[in-house]
């Protein structure tokens, strides 16, 4: 009897590969660069640009998106990094080649983009009709461009992506709208989580600027890209206080939705709830139990259900968990609501 691969071991398998590739063509063509001689450099770029930009992203659809049926669109993204990353480690000829091709591929970019602009409407009428079955700002921001623009990897990283902008760029905003009848809450005044939200802001932006200046005396594309990731980690460290500040614990009637802020969110009914303990300093969770407690150290409450429940997280895959452990500043008062135990 032949011996039958598993779907998700070939997946497994065809991501290392494409990994080592992706290694090896990157690094070690940027090494090759810096140690051949200066005749045979541009000849080296020239192969390591075609490599790059022809042979990965064809390499990449075979091993990955053909047999596993991934949107086509998946490969455009693929290509932009390609192109990306080929512009900062090639000579000065291939980077003016690649500004050439990426005028071509800009213009495939631009109608995805003008695409996505002319289902807004459509996304914004999901997002409300998501908001009225039950308030929940951050992950319906999500599920509501994904059911309209479609659920691939591209438009889920999308979405995630949208989410950390609403909440970081638009701190202001006025947070979803609460039935008066719901219960509310919060998970990070008793935890310590503002007073590390400040440190470590501050530490963040001490960083970006030592770091730039330091970068600046060697390379300005060095520090200018430097300076970049930094300041989207800073971007995203607003984003996540101000989605926990502004998404806390919700009880509604008979609906109990547990979250904090859009980095996690688990919703299920009151009567799912098994039992509810409070934690002590030295508790050990068990193997099946998601941890999401906004710090470690503050874990206060422990929820098992009666039946498994999904735990949605950004940026990545949802998972089915039997409990949760959490913080909750009320954890009495959150005991009582829920009339257990």
């Amino acid at each position: 009897m032949a011996l039958q691969t598993h779907p998700q071991s070939n997946h497994k398998r065809n991501a290392f590969i494409i990994a080592l590739f992706a290694i090896l063509l990157f690094v070690g063509g940027s090494y090759m660069l810096h140690r051949i001689s200066v005749p045979k450099r541009n000849s080296v770029a020239n192969g390591l640009l075609a490599d790059m930009l022809i042979t990965f992203p064809v390499a990449y659809y075979y091993l990955i998106i053909k047999p596993f049926k991934y949107s086509i669109w998946k490969l455009l993204l693929v290509f932009t990094c390609c192109s990306a990353v080929a512009y900062m480690v090639l000579p000065l000829q291939q980077q003016h080649y690649v500004l050439q091709l990426r005028k071509v591929s800009v213009l495939v970019e631009l109608a995805v983009i003008a695409y996505a602009i002319s289902k807004f409407n459509k996304i914004r009428q999901e997002y409300q009709r998501l908001q009225t079955e039950l308030p929940d700002g951050a992950y319906h921001m999500q599920q509501s461009i994904i059911a309209v623009l479609g659920n691939t990897f591209t438009i889920r990283m999308l979405a995630c992506e949208l989410t950390v902008l609403r909440f970081g760029l638009f701190w202001w905003m006025k947070s979803t709208f609460v039935s008066l009848g719901a219960k509310r809450f919060t998970t990070h005044r008793e935890s310590g989580y503002m007073a590390l939200f400040g440190v470590l802001l501050f530490v963040m932006l001490v960083e970006l600027f030592a770091v730039h200046l330091l970068l600046m005396q060697y390379s300005a594309k060095a520090a200018i890209i430097v300076s970049a990731l930094s300041a989207y980690g800073m971007l995203f460290l607003l984003a996540d206080m101000v989605a926990i500040s502004k998404n806390p614990v919700l009880i509604l009637e008979k609906q109990l939705l547990l979250r904090t802020g859009m980095r996690w969110r688990a919703h299920t009914c009151l009567g799912n709830i098994e039992t509810i303990t409070k934690l002590s300093y030295d508790y050990e969770p068990e193997e099946n139990c998601f941890k999401g407690a906004i710090i470690k150290s503050s874990a206060n409450l422990y929820l098992r259900f009666k039946q498994p429940v999904t735990v949605s997280r950004l940026y990545r895959s949802p998972i089915i968990v039997n409990s949760i452990v959490l913080s909750i500043d009320e954890p009495d008062a959150f005991t009582a609501a829920l009339q257990v135990g």
